[in-house]
């Protein structure tokens, strides 16, 4: 604007500055912003036009606008604009008894406001509205991320409608931004006679005109609703510019946003929200039952607490006037069927759960699908991310498979960037040594790999799981990664044996079954155990070291749970096998004969099980040499039989040699050590050595509680001897505690009765 010497004198400049727009009232106005708020929309010139000489007098001061006059350098174009917005924010905070009417009020929402229904997101809409609590427009630009189908869009509907009903904001529009090219359609479609009501026949025109209205105004929330790809987000980020002057609520499976836009993670609903939302979603829609709240915690649980799983669930149900029991049980024997259900009237969605994460997956680049297809054969439990490191080659194989389907350039395996693009796109959930996949969304994956190559896809994920399964199972420093791993190497043993898998399913069946019984959880141990010796004897015949192995490991857990009539057989077809295989002197031998020879000393054979005991620590000794922690374990054995047989003096150099071998070999905190210091304590209490032996037994226990956890039959053993040996120095007020401790984890581990049940049971009577 040019200079002017004009005076600040009131004038009748109204007609100009209105351009045809009416009014009762006679307000004069500075000459010098005519040019400028004859520019305005025409909303906010019909706000100017209806008011009084008097508030129009008094708006001018508040906002700093009357002081101009001949004396000043008049303002440049620039200042005037910004002069004229401010005056324009003042009209609410100024003009209380300004007409209804001078407030018009647009809205686009696409759904009602769901009301009480809406659960579980107080604290997420709270953050939203404390933004816009003040009686001033303030400028929010925010990203509400996560996974699709977690409730994104149907927070920042919820969100606008607060806005509306509030009077937050006198606009709020609803704007699509799953393309570049929806989001322009979306926004130009706004200048429609319905809404904004602005000039502009073609969308080019159009755009332009809402461009301008929105930069040119403030009292307005704008949701920009599914920008979930990185085309989507440029395009987003491209306009935020021209969207400063308001307020964007940005809904997005994607997470790459620059540092302009605040992010807010949209995490899954609490278990009893979910479970109340089905319950009043489908009340006097559904058959009752008197086991609906059970059903709805279970369906909850199985729905993995998403909310679009949650909401199609409920339509379902209510479409059908099913009960909850009913739909529990199509779920179980047509999940596919019921994802791929949809109505969109009842369900308020544009797409169903089956198909919701479609698009995305079409996005992604191949070692990111790789990555998803194999882990949706996982559990919905923490996926290492070191197992796809160790298993890289197979990893590759994969790859090649998909990219073949994709009909592109084969390509490598990389593991970080297939994290990172998952990630960015919401698609697995990172932590800090692996991640999430939501089980929904493994259900969906899963059945939309192409039929030919299911088998395949599942044979590499079976493969990755394998090759990462230490074989030691048994051993405590393998528990690092067994404790993660377990959920997926049951859940993937399973599934390959239903799709008749032999290899390498029965050999992770097998240290499966070690771990679980290292663990004392006998009961998932014993199932593993006998479906992995069915599986071998089937496919390498009735006399295979396999089928030895087997035999062994059903034994030994058959002896821990008090079957030994059971076990016994099986030890001796075992070590058969073992020793037509590979000779009498091989240490495999040796293990068979130590095992054999403790069942044979617990049903109080002690003739017939030294010999054993004896040949086995000869073949170990010869093969491993003196100090190897095979031989460890058959010097201990051999003690053990002698202090049953009385022959203490015997016993004790040989506890005292295994103790400083399984020191030496696996360190002073092992569960191995602990052993070797509980026997070697028994050994000092049977002979006195009260004092000696409480330091042993305190530190087994301590072992054995670090190893295991509070409550293995390990940690019972070692509280029972400790508490023993207190009430044998007549310190019966500690003893009491730890033998009541002792017997309840027996009886939750072992049963009520399990001879170590029984002995403990006895202990506590006879310390009253």
């Amino acid at each position: 604007m040019a200079k002017s010497k004009r005076k600040g004198t009131l004038n009748a400049a109204l007609k100009a500055l209105l351009a045809g727009a009416q009014t009762s009232a006679a307000i004069k106005i500075p000459a010098t912003f005519i040019s400028e708020m004859a520019s305005l929309p025409d909303n906010e010139k019909k706000v100017l036009a209806e008011l009084s000489q008097d508030q129009f007098n008094e708006l001018l001061t508040q906002a700093e606008l009357a002081t101009i006059n001949a004396a000043d350098s008049a303002a440049t174009g620039k200042e005037v604009k910004g002069l004229v917005q401010k005056l324009l924010v003042k009209v609410d905070t100024l003009v209380p008894t300004k007409p209804a009417s001078a407030e018009r009020l647009v809205h686009n929402l696409p759904y009602l406001s769901i009301g009480n229904l809406f659960k579980g997101r107080d604290d997420e809409l709270s953050k939203l509205t404390s933004q816009l609590t003040g009686d001033k427009p303030v400028a929010i630009t925010q990203a509400i991320e996560g996974l699709g189908g977690i409730g994104k869009t149907r927070l920042a509907i919820e969100f606008g409608w607060w806005v509306w009903e509030n009077k937050k904001c006198v606009d709020v529009f609803f704007v699509s931004a799953e393309t570049p090219e929806k989001l322009r359609a979306s926004l130009a479609s706004l200048a429609d006679e319905k809404m904004l009501g602005l000039t502009g026949q073609k969308e080019d025109e159009q755009f332009d005109s809402v461009n301008k209205w929105l930069m040119g105004n403030s009292r307005w929330l704008m949701i920009l609703d599914n920008a979930d790809t990185e085309d989507a987000a440029c395009a987003v980020e491209d306009i935020l510019p021209s969207l400063a002057s308001g307020s964007v609520i940005i809904t997005s499976r994607y997470s790459r946003w620059s540092g302009a836009v605040r992010s807010q993670q949209l995490g899954l609903l609490e278990p009893q929200q979910a479970k109340q939302f089905l319950l009043e979603r489908t009340a006097a829609h559904r058959v009752e039952t008197d086991s609906d709240e059970e059903m709805a915690e279970r369906l909850a649980k199985e729905l993995g607490y998403l909310p679009l799983a949650l909401e199609q669930a409920a339509a379902y149900i209510a479409g059908n006037q099913y009960s909850l029991a009913e739909y529990v049980e199509e779920w179980e024997n047509e999940r596919q069927k019921v994802l791929e259900w949809y109505d969109p009237r009842t369900m308020k969605y544009p797409v169903s759960v089956a198909a919701t994460w479609q698009r995305t997956f079409d996005e992604l680049k191949p070692s990111a699908r790789t990555l998803l297809r194999l882990s949706a054969f996982l559990s919905p439990e923490m996926i290492p991310d070191a197992m796809f490191r160790k298993g890289i080659e197979i990893a590759n194989k994969a790859a090649e498979l998909q990219c073949k389907e994709m009909n592109v350039t084969k390509a490598g395996f990389e593991l970080k960037e297939a994290l990172s693009e998952l990630a960015a796109y919401s698609m697995i959930t990172r932590q800090q040594k692996g991640f999430t996949v939501h089980r929904i969304v493994q259900e969906v994956i899963r059945p939309r790999i192409p039929e030919a190559d299911q088998q395949s896809w599942l044979e590499l994920a079976l493969k990755i799981v394998d090759n990462f399964a230490p074989t030691k199972s048994s051993d405590v420093r393998t528990w690092l990664i067994w404790d993660d791993l377990r959920p997926h190497a049951e859940l993937i043993a399973q599934t390959a044996d239903h799709a008749k898998i032999t290899e390498p399913t029965s050999r992770l069946m097998s240290v499966l079954d070690c771990y679980l019984s290292a663990k004392g959880i006998y009961n998932k141990a014993e199932y593993w155990s006998r479906r992995a010796l069915e599986i071998n004897e089937s496919t390498f015949g009735p006399n295979h070291p396999n089928v030895a192995f087997g035999l062994n490991n059903l034994a030994l857990l058959l002896r821990a749970t008090n079957r030994l009539d059971q076990a016994e057989p099986l030890m001796r077809r075992a070590l058969k096998i073992d020793d037509a295989t590979f000779g009498p002197n091989h240490p495999n031998v040796a293990i068979m004969l130590n095992n054999l020879a403790q069942l044979l000393k617990d049903t109080n054979r002690l003739d017939k099980a030294e010999p054993l005991m004896r040949r086995a620590l000869k073949i170990d000794e010869s093969s491993f040499g003196p100090d190897h922690p095979d031989v460890a374990r058959d010097l201990n054995n051999l003690a053990q039989l002698f202090g049953a047989t009385n022959r203490l003096d015997q016993a004790e150099p040989l506890m005292r040699r295994a103790l400083k071998i399984d020191e030496s070999s696996f360190g002073p905190d092992h569960p191995k050590v602990a052993i070797r210091l509980n026997n070697l304590a028994q050994l000092l209490k049977a002979t006195n050595r009260l004092d000696q032996a409480e330091p042993l037994m305190r530190r087994a226990l301590k072992i054995d509680e670090s190893s295991f956890g509070p409550d293995h039959p390990d940690v019972a053993i070692d509280l029972s001897n400790l508490a023993g040996l207190l009430a044998d120095t007549n310190r019966l007020d500690q003893a009491e505690p730890l033998m009541r401790r002792a017997l309840k984890i027996f009886e939750d581990s072992l049963g009520r009765d399990h001879p170590n049940t029984q002995t403990v049971r006895n202990n506590l009577k006879n310390l009253k």
